[in-house]
């Protein structure tokens, strides 16, 4: 019941706070999967820096080796001194070893010691971390253990080396002694080299189990991302649909004539005020035609009067689904209203994360209500259009003179076929041969002048027509997705625009029958395909599909 509570009240809300709930949630889970992945990366690097650590240990705990033998062969006090060198990096990492396992370490000591054992000082913090943190992990706690048994046996080589040094350079060396110390060190090399094999093994393992585990939990909190923000926006958006369709029905059975038809309110947000609105205006539509109803019949001049009132008031209704799509895009300007304040006030302040993420919003609540103001000039349009016979030839001339000054400045080489009379809606013609011309000369290649070629051939039952470029052309892959509303493939820094014209090409060919493809590969040009049915379609019902796949864009 507590649930059911909550639901209810989430429900009552506003629009607008709905609106920042959703973004809130959303915006929580991506910064959970951002710490994910930062400490997923921090933590893999780590690894890394081991790695590289076992392999610069082992290679110098090698070179020490060769030279202390070279030294006992030469006698050169430089390959002694090349041997202190090369084994003061596997004592720096004793240091930082021996530091790391006390109870209370002193950071400092350890750092430096890392950084003497040739560490990256970038890569240092992170291994200490990752030793502290993961010490009790079986592959690090194993890693660890095989680099505690080959840390052990280092202070072997100091002795070796001392004595044989001592031996040396004493008044009588012996050859013997010197032969029998350097014997010494080839069983400490067969020691440790199964330990540093088995620490890099034991760190691949790990890396591997790591990175493993990663990759689920980051998919896990990407699922999770996905679907809450799915679930979240699917109940908002299906609430304040169904709100919507009920005031809608609710409209059309009191256009209908069925006045005790009372809208449902879902919830106490706009939504359900505007339903309550709505029902006290149908109540009060309802006592006004059961008083003409009672009139006296006889007087004719208030019988006018009460049927003029009446009409009035139908009228009222048939436009309320407009009015109530129009009080839509008041919580979008108030949205908008208080991210521009946001920039004004923050700006600059925060970090340039929220700036970005300010301008996203405010971007896309500028596409929001060019989207609305769309969606409402099309439903005023579609209920006049009608087929007339449309000379597409004359219709292309218009619009290369509409283009001229394009043409010219970009010049441009447009080779025009002969084009047919088809039954067809003029304007959005017009707009279909515009739209494409304008894309050809705007993603044409540098330095190479465009040529478009625009021409057509019948086909079963349609004309088939083609605009042909030479531009940059594109990726197969993408030859679906560019005719998906606001798609784009480019930045705006290099290509102007919203991303609509070829969703609007789209919607016009499928308004006339027709279909729209495109065959392009990169640096290629694209021929841009498109036909319309010889016989005009049923407007009303193309129009209503068409609209549904722009709402549900």
């Amino acid at each position: 019941m507590k649930g059911f509570s909550l639901m209810r009240r989430f429900r009552d809300v506003s629009i607008k706070k709905k609106l920042y709930f959703t973004v809130g949630i959303m915006a929580l889970l991506i910064a959970i999967e951002l710490c994910a992945l930062i400490f997923s990366i921090n933590t893999l690097s780590s690894v890394r820096a081991y790695v590289n650590g076992e392999g610069l240990w082992s290679k110098s705990q090698k070179d020490a080796m060769y030279y202390l033998i070279k030294y006992g062969r030469s006698r050169d006090q430089q390959d002694y001194d090349k041997f202190n060198e090369f084994l003061s990096v596997p004592i720096g990492d004793h240091r930082a070893l021996q530091e790391l396992g006390k109870e209370e370490p002193d950071m400092k000591v350890a750092r430096e010691g890392l950084i003497a054992g040739g560490n990256h000082p970038d890569d240092v913090e992170g291994m200490i971390k990752l030793f502290r943190r993961f010490y009790n992990n079986p592959y690090i706690n194993k890693a660890i253990g095989a680099w505690m048994a080959a840390d052990s046996l280092l202070p072997q080589f100091n002795v070796i080396g001392d004595r044989l040094h001592q031996e040396i350079n004493s008044a009588n060396p012996s050859e013997d002694r010197i032969n029998t110390i350097l014997a010494e060190i080839a069983p400490l090399n067969e020691a440790i080299t199964p330990l540093e094999n088995k620490f890099s093994s034991t760190l691949g393992e790990g890396s591997r189990w790591l990175e493993d585990l990663v990759l689920r939990v980051l998919f896990i909190i990407a699922l999770t991302v996905e679907l809450s923000g799915l679930a979240i926006a699917y109940w908002v958006s299906r609430n304040i649909q169904k709100g919507l369709d009920e005031i809608l029905r609710t409209a059309q059975d009191v256009t209908s004539g069925d006045l005790t038809r009372r809208a449902r309110a879902f919830s106490k947000d706009e939504i359900g005020i505007l339903a309550g609105d709505f029902n006290i205006m149908t109540a009060r539509l309802s006592q006004m035609t059961e008083e003409i109803q009672e009139a006296n019949v006889g007087l004719e001049k208030k019988v006018q009067q009460r049927t003029a009132e009446l009409e009035r008031k139908n009228k009222e209704l048939e436009q309320f689904a407009y009015v109530a799509s129009h009080d839509l895009q008041e919580p979008l300007r108030t949205t908008t209203g208080f991210v521009e304040a946001l920039r004004k006030q923050y700006r600059g302040r925060i970090d340039e994360h929220a700036d970005r993420y300010l301008d996203y919003i405010a971007q896309s609540a500028d596409r929001m209500k060019t989207l609305i103001k769309d969606l409402l000039d099309y439903s005023r349009i579609g209920r006049e259009m009608q087929f007339v016979p449309v000379n597409c030839k004359a219709v292309l001339t218009e619009v290369l003179a509409d283009l001229d000054t394009v043409i010219r400045e970009n010049q441009a080489v447009i080779t025009v076929g002969e084009l047919p009379v088809v039954h067809a809606f003029p304007t959005e013609i017009k707009l279909l041969f515009q739209n494409l011309i304008s894309n050809s000369i705007k993603f044409r290649r540098p330095g190479i002048s465009p040529a478009i070629q625009v021409d057509v051939e019948p086909g079963n039952g349609c004309w088939k027509f083609w605009v042909k470029d030479n531009g940059i052309g594109m990726d197969p892959s993408y030859q679906d997705r560019i005719f998906i509303i606001f798609q784009r493939l480019h930045n705006r820094q290099e290509y102007e625009g919203s991303g609509i014209g070829l969703a609007h090409c789209k919607k016009i060919v499928e308004l006339h029958g027709g279909k729209i493809w495109v065959e392009s590969s990169p640096g290629n040009g694209c021929t841009f395909f498109f036909t319309i049915a010889e016989q005009p379609a049923v407007p009303e019902e193309t129009i209503i599909r068409l609209s549904h796949q722009t709402i549900k864009a």
